[in-house]
């Protein structure tokens, strides 16, 4: 019979930046500047920043892979639904890490502010 490779031992999570000929699901870099925006008049720091975003699709066989899938009962669930039609549900490509961005901005008081804004950079995607 012939050797069955184990799925996902050397699957890196998906941080992978979008390349020209793939339409699966990835990272793409992008950066938003706050004037462009209208937030210029209350952030002082930064002018702007890389927000990226994920896009791309997400084919049950890869949405089932662990480097692919969000979390490990993505890649189960995903794996039920391409082997059994009644698990219907689409699998979407998502944000899997976020990080913080540091913000210098006035406050209602006019105050300046410093503060870390949550899950405000996309570094890594995958399907959900």
């Amino acid at each position: 019979s012939p050797t069955r490779t184990e799925p996902g031992h050397h699957v890196a999570k998906r941080s992978l930046r979008c390349s020209q000929n793939s339409n699966l699901c990835c990272r793409k870099d992008y950066y938003v500047d706050f004037r462009d925006i209208g937030w210029n008049d209350w952030i002082i720091k930064p002018e702007g920043y890389q927000i990226n975003y994920c896009v791309g699709q997400c084919p049950l066989h890869v949405a089932g892979s662990p480097g692919m899938a969000s979390s490990f009962h993505t890649a189960v669930f995903n794996l039920v639904k391409a082997n059994n039609v009644q698990a219907s549900g689409h699998s979407c490509c998502v944000p899997t890490r976020r990080r913080p961005l540091s913000v210098l901005y006035f406050d209602r008081n006019s105050n300046i502010v410093k503060t870390d804004i949550p899950d405000m950079i996309v570094d890594a995607c995958g399907c959900s």
